[in-house]
């Protein structure tokens, strides 16, 4: 592609002196710099395009189900797998002094292996001079990513009740590599807030990443009125 300077011959050039060839230098630098611009944009597509771009995005899931009475553990409840960019369902804790409680775990099927270099744990604690019956599993579970089966990690329990204390869930990114991972999740209270530690206005998003650190949630449902909501989110892009 012929620029400015080159449609003009050295007598040209010389005829209009030092001052107009910079001139038209800067004009050329402008130009080449808005070109590289649109050329950025065109070929580096947001995580959101990659995703939906991919023959088989990676996919997140939970797994939630009662092992008493089952008004405990609202929502969505077996399994469920949600494509990265795209929210799972809404699970809901609310176990107090009925029979039984919930159990959940979390898994990550990701075909195209796109998070072969990153990793996620979720760890599960009773909170301090808490009773630790009501937190059955405790300890930091490392989600399972695999590309051959939809499979999740070890089970925790929840069944806060009027004891003394709760429970506490935190979720954890690993990274190495230029691949960054995104958990994204939304946890609000629909009743006493007391009951859903960390939690935020409905509709309100916080992100885990390896570079932030993990983020944690407490759990302390009992009589109290309503229960805790809880959504997630994965996103897998080059950058954030």
């Amino acid at each position: 592609m012929s620029t400015p300077l080159a449609l003009l011959c050295p007598e040209d050039l010389a005829s209009k002196g030092i001052n107009d060839v910079k001139r038209i230098a800067r004009r050329i630098a402008v130009f080449g710099s808005a070109a590289m611009t649109l050329l950025a944009t065109a070929v580096l597509p947001s995580p959101h395009a990659l995703a939906q771009d991919r023959l088989s995005p990676a996919e997140i899931g939970i797994r939630f189900n009662p092992d008493g009475d089952p008004g405990q553990c609202g929502g969505r409840t077996g399994d469920q797998w949600a494509a990265e960019t795209h929210w799972t369902d809404l699970i809901r804790f609310d176990t107090d002094g009925r029979r039984g409680g919930c159990q959940l775990a979390f898994g990550i099927f990701d075909p195209e292996g796109f998070m072969q270099n990153a990793g996620m744990t979720y760890e599960w604690r009773a909170t301090p001079f808490s009773d630790p019956n009501q937190c059955g599993n405790q300890g930091e579970h490392r989600v399972p990513v695999r590309s051959d089966v939809r499979t999740f990690g070890p089970g925790i329990r929840i069944d806060t009740d009027d004891r003394m204390g709760g429970c506490e869930l935190t979720f954890a990114l690993q990274e190495s590599g230029v691949t960054v991972v995104q958990l994204d999740f939304q946890y609000y209270a629909d009743g006493n807030a007391g009951q859903c530690r960390n939690a935020l206005p409905p509709g309100s998003t916080r992100t885990v990443m390896a570079d932030r650190g993990p983020e944690t949630i407490g759990i302390d449902t009992d009589s109290r009125p309503g229960g805790c909501t809880l959504r997630l989110r994965l996103r897998i892009g080059p950058e954030a």
